[in-house]
């Protein structure tokens, strides 16, 4: 028996961060046609693991306007729509917000990870000059510790000519 995954509603995101979704989802990287992320909702996912990870929930000031994604979106990728309910359980609400009726709890949570990890990324393409979105996003997952060398630094005293 199939386990029926509720429908999400749409989830929102802040236009204060609007820029640099823009600038992930939709320009093309300079000397390029390809754009960092295929999607707005990747860069959702993205900014809401990453806000997660750093703990940095931030509720969204409505005041300053939002934009929306579908739910439909989110449909189109199981994964992405497992992401949000995956990250309101690991919130610590335990099992009951994955109850019939909590869609909309589950999505405001992945919506504040995402509006934190957003906040994130745009401090951090604004101090890497933000020329360049995929360095600076690198830079940041190096600086954070998530993305470390696989390979060690060659040890050059032990080189002689």
């Amino acid at each position: 028996m199939a386990t029926r995954i509720p429908s999400l509603p749409n989830i929102f995101r802040s236009r204060i961060y609007e820029e640099v979704v823009q600038k992930l989802a939709t320009v093309p990287l300079p000397d390029s046609e390809r754009r960092l992320f295929p999607t707005i909702r990747e860069v959702l996912c993205f900014a809401a693991l990453l806000g997660f990870s750093e703990q940095r929930r931030l509720p969204l000031d409505r005041s300053q306007g939002v934009e929306d994604v579908s739910y439909q979106q989110f449909e189109r990728d199981q994964n992405a729509e497992f992401l949000v309910f995956l990250i309101a359980l690991a919130e610590g609400g335990g099992a009951d917000v994955l109850r019939e009726g909590r869609e909309q709890d589950c999505a405001t949570v992945f919506e504040e990870y995402a509006n934190g990890g957003l906040a994130i990324i745009k401090d951090h393409l604004l101090r890497a000059g933000g020329e360049y979105p995929d360095r600076a996003l690198m830079g940041l997952l190096r600086e954070r510790g998530y993305l470390v060398p696989t390979q060690a630094e060659p040890d050059l005293a032990k080189i002689s000519f």
